[in-house]
């Protein structure tokens, strides 16, 4: 890049991840830059999950392990001393609010004590199409505005889930079906006393269990997935030395749980229990994912994930002790079994199951459905404008297991001629086919620092 040239880079997607790119932009670049942000709603670096309006959702690491810098592992916590914010200690789990807050500070406070020469716009629109010259790319809003840029990032975070295939899908367009459980505008649709139907026991699920709690909320909550697996509870542990090679993983899917399961038997012979074996994985699941045949892939993704999930996503122990207390005393009610159909009626919803291993079907009576089936991932099936427009004109290529997209190891898009492209990119869950392990803050954070070096390169 010559010395007095301006570069030019648009974020589109002002979450967690496109607010720290811009961070580590604005922190290292020592010449001319403008950083457009594009982001439809009105506030940066909330994203999905910390711009949250229930404040009983908690962040599921404890303060201590989510500084948004690597190497400062106790950020986090010194920036809630500046802040004047007490946390009874420093495994306590914050609510995602507070987390929220401390993103749109540090994105302030690296715009403030930027380069003279480095600037950062905001837009407050969405991104609908992108095109490519050899010499520069166009990003297309929805407002009508053209941004001519050099280089293009991707942090679109998660999209909403996918509705399950019933016999009838009209139910979906009824105002009784909520699929996006991240506003409170699906409570007013309640009487304290109403039932309530899950789709999916996940952590979104459980994220609207407590906000059902939290409300005081007294009518039945009926949970149905198809294995009925809940995300089990954080406690507090030894730190767990690595026990795999991964010079020399197994690579077969039967043998590493096998491994898997001789090491949680060899721990709890000496007092402790899985939690430090599954973290113990944390640092070398991205190596394992990426060694292991296409085909053990898709078996992990057909027989294993529902079990990964639940002990690898854990949730607060607060959090897991109110959601074991409300099955304890049977408000909440958990099902393993599949959705066949839904039939709306002036009072409100029957909802028609089939219990897991059973031929016969039970109705369950609601006052609204919610999707908590966690983020849809498979990109061929997304209604996004500029997901669809990407795909039309070939500048994306989904991954080979449907799980995002294809993407180089320098987070470079792959086009649907399998050219690695030199002007957009991507970081987040559309990694997620390369790398599974992507949506979470140390994940996160580690991207957006190596992807602001490659952009500057």
């Amino acid at each position: 890049m010559h010395e007095n040239k301006t570069l030019r880079i648009a974020i589109i997607g002002g979450g967690f991840s496109g607010a720290m790119v811009a961070v580590h932009l604005l922190k290292t670049i020592t010449s001319n830059i403008v950083i457009n942000l594009i982001e439809r709603k009105s506030e940066i670096g909330l994203g999905v999950a910390y711009g949250t309006e229930f404040d009983c959702h908690l962040l599921n690491v404890a303060a201590r392990k989510i500084s948004a810098f690597s190497d400062e592992p106790g950020h986090f916590m010194r920036w809630l001393r500046h802040q004047e914010i007490t946390l009874p200690n420093t495994n306590t789990f914050a609510p995602r609010q507070l987390y929220g807050r401390y993103i749109q500070g540090l994105l302030k406070e690296s715009e403030n004590f930027s380069q003279s020469t480095a600037h950062l716009k905001r837009f407050t629109n969405e991104a609908i199409d992108i095109k490519t010259t050899p010499e520069n790319v166009t990003v297309y809003l929805d407002s009508g505005e053209k941004l001519e840029v050099d280089k293009v990032v991707l942090a679109l975070g998660n999209f909403p889930p996918a509705n399950p295939k019933v016999k009838n899908p009209t139910f979906y367009s009824s105002q009784r079906y909520i699929n996006s459980t991240w506003s409170q505008k699906w409570l007013n649709l309640l009487s304290a006393d109403d039932p309530v139907f899950l789709i999916g026991s996940g952590l979104t699920a459980l994220d609207v269990v407590i906000s059902l709690y939290q409300r005081k909320h007294k009518g039945k909550i009926y949970i149905v997935s198809r294995r009925g697996l809940l995300p089990q509870s954080h406690q507090l542990g030894i730190t767990y030395q690595s026990f795999l090679n991964t010079s020399q993983t197994p690579q077969t899917i039967s043998s590493l749980v096998r491994l898997v399961r001789q090491e949680v038997k060899t721990i709890k012979e000496l007092g402790y229990d899985w939690r430090a074996v599954i973290d113990a994985l944390r640092s070398q699941t991205q190596i394992i994912w990426q060694t292991l045949p296409l085909k053990e892939k898709r078996r992990f993704l057909r027989h294993v994930r529902p079990y990964w999930d639940i002990h690898r996503h854990r949730v607060a122990p607060e959090i897991g002790q109110v959601i074991a207390e409300l099955i304890d005393s049977e408000q909440v009610v958990v099902y393993a079994g599949r959705i066949q159909a839904f039939y709306e009626h002036a009072d409100g919803v029957d909802v028609e199951i089939r219990k897991r291993g059973s031929e016969n079907s039970e109705i369950l009576r609601s006052a609204v459905v919610i999707n908590c089936t966690g983020f849809q991932s498979d990109y061929r099936k997304l209604q996004h404008p500029l997901i669809k427009n990407l795909l039309a004109s070939g500048l994306i290529q989904p991954h080979a297991l449907n799980l995002g997209l294809n993407v180089a190891k320098n987070g470079a898009l792959v086009d649907a001629s399998s050219k690695v492209s030199q002007q957009i990119y991507t970081i987040g869950s559309a990694r997620i086919g390369e790398l599974w392990e992507t949506i979470a803050v140390p994940e996160l954070r580690e991207q957006s620092r190596l992807l602001a070096q490659e952009l500057l390169r």
